[in-house]
């Protein structure tokens, strides 16, 4: 009898050996191995087939991250598993896919209710901010603190135009008895006096009307904020519940909640929830062997992120980095790719140098900063190349696939007026790129203007935010068409992390990834994008400085 395998879909022909791999592909490599290649394209078959488009699983406004994993059962078989991220067309289980990770009758018994409360806590927030008694104190606080400040106002203007009265009159006794000025200067120091306990007693009667109105309206204001904590708390409280309901496997048997991987905070909403995760866990749960995963976006592209029709994305780092190196414990994975390794020593070349500053040709793979993990860069190359130079600072930087024209200073002072260059915008940066695409021969050039800000669940992508992100604006110029692609000057006029790859790649841009780019696009050989112009003015002598290295692609 053959082995029966839940929700297991075996290949159209039977894998061969060779077609097999021998050490399961890292989650994190942007390229995923052609036999998941092979797993994915059979359920875009799906996906596009009219009997699953019927049901309407899938939104026609926004598309979803879809994921298959190649496993290998008991009795050698070999097949994938498949997965949709999150729920889909507001369901966790569709049939043909895997289920979630946490027991959903588990979820069931508390979670509607823990919702209802935060609801209704929600509604009474809304009813007390909203109330009309909120926001009569406010406009009678208002309107009190607008009455107060225009009577003090007045009253000491005249108080201050009788106080020049009684200067003058002090002036004219000079002509008086002895006895006369006395008895009118005790007048004037009454007057005096008297205009003092005016302005205190108008100070304090003020002060007493606001603070009756202010201490109504902080009380409104402090059953509010307790509100507010009150749900803050019931919503930590379930979101809590709800994690602890995640519980991880791996082959060798282990076995943690979610939470510990989060250790300084709660995990992010939807963390477990990816494909991937819930296509390992289910393998583990059903004693099959992970060979190869893949994951997927189908359907429209998202207004914010880059996520392109058919295209694959390798795990997310926010919420999956955590997660899977233990779920994969136990079985021989690869590792992620060595960044810098087979750049030769001799790298960067020196464009122009002199006491204060160098002018360098970055090349592609190599990162201008030493990061977390990876400690190769131009930062380190130069900091041995000079050892004179403990000063020495990059004064921008380029993303590790982007060569091109870097700018370093040699002391703080040479980095200082640079980089108040750059702040004012007066350093002049082209940058040459080739498009996915051929742009319409209508658009010749033009600019870009959309903010930007990180992908917090999938650092160090970045995304189109109009609520929170930073200025990001780009001019662009088209080169010429060389097939089906667009080589372009780009022109930032901001230098947000990765502006030009968003700004080619996303659907409000030019909706064309940049060649090469495997965040924002496709993996290819290299990023094609190349600063190869810089311009500006020296630190010390002000002389205006160009230079210029030709694009090697």
């Amino acid at each position: 009898m053959s082995e029966q395998i839940p929700l297991f879909t075996s290949f159209s022909a039977t894998p061969v050996a060779e077609e097999i791999p021998s050490v399961m592909p890292s989650p994190f490599a942007n390229t995923p191995h052609a036999l998941a290649k092979q797993a994915a394209l059979m359920l875009q078959q799906r996906l596009n087939s009219e009997a699953f488009k019927s049901q309407g699983y899938l939104s026609a406004h926004v598309g979803k991250m879809f994921g298959v994993l190649v496993v290998q059962g008991n009795a050698g078989r070999i097949g994938f598993l498949s997965a949709f991220s999150g729920m889909m067309n507001g369901a966790w289980k569709i049939e043909g896919f895997v289920p979630p990770i946490f027991n959903q009758a588990e979820h069931d018994s508390f979670l509607p209710a823990g919702k209802r409360e935060v609801i209704v806590l929600a509604e009474q927030l809304q009813m007390m901010e909203e109330s009309s008694q909120r926001s009569r104190l406010a406009q009678q606080l208002s309107d009190l603190i607008e009455q107060r400040d225009h009577s003090l106002a007045e009253l000491k203007q005249r108080h201050k135009a009788d106080k020049a009265e009684r200067k003058q009159q002090r002036l004219a006794l000079q002509a008086l008895s002895d006895s006369e000025r006395q008895a009118a200067m005790q007048r004037l120091a009454l007057a005096s006096q008297h205009q003092k306990r005016e302005a205190s007693n108008a100070t304090m009667h003020w002060k007493e009307r606001v603070d009756l109105v202010q201490q109504q309206l902080d009380s409104a204001e402090k059953q509010i904020q307790q509100l507010k904590e009150k749900r803050t708390e019931k919503s930590r409280q379930l979101h809590q519940k709800v994690f602890a309901s995640y519980m991880l496997y791996n082959c060798l048997h282990e076995q943690q909640p979610i939470t510990d991987f989060f250790r300084d905070a709660f995990p992010p909403a939807g963390a477990g929830d990816c494909a991937g995760p819930k296509l390992i866990h289910h393998a583990h749960q059903h004693g099959l062997q992970p060979l190869a995963l893949a994951e997927f976006w189908w359907g429209p592209s998202p207004a914010a992120g880059i996520r392109h029709h058919g295209q694959f994305y390798p795990a997310c780092r926010g919420k999956c980095r955590p997660i899977l190196p233990f779920m994969l414990r136990g079985l021989d994975v690869e590792a992620e790719p060595d960044y810098g390794r087979g750049i030769d020593a001799s790298e960067p070349p020196v464009i122009y140098e002199d006491d204060v500053l160098l002018v360098i040709n970055k090349p592609a793979g190599l990162m201008s900063s030493p990061g977390k993990h990876v400690k190769d860069s131009i930062f380190n190359r130069l900091l041995q190349r000079y050892p004179d130079c403990p000063e020495l600072k990059l004064v921008h930087r380029l993303d590790m696939g982007t060569s091109g024209l870097l700018l370093v200073a040699k002391t703080l002072h040479a980095n200082k007026i640079l980089q108040k260059q750059f702040i004012q915008r007066s350093v002049e940066k082209r940058y040459e790129a080739i498009l996915s695409k051929r742009l319409s021969p209508q658009l010749q050039e033009g600019d870009i203007d959309l903010p930007l800000r990180v992908d917090f669940d999938d650092r160090p992508r970045q995304l189109v935010c109009y609520d929170y992100g930073k200025a990001a604006k780009t001019h662009w110029q088209l080169i010429g068409h060389e097939d089906d692609t667009s080589r372009v000057y780009f022109y930032p006029l901001t230098g947000r992390t990765h502006q030009l790859r968003l700004h080619a790649s996303h659907r409000d841009g030019l909706n064309a990834a940049i060649v090469g780019d495997g965040l924002y696009g496709q993996t290819g050989k290299r990023l094609m994008l190349h600063a190869q112009r810089l311009c500006f003015n020296h630190p010390i002598t002000r002389e205006r400085m160009a230079f210029e290295v030709a694009a090697p692609f």
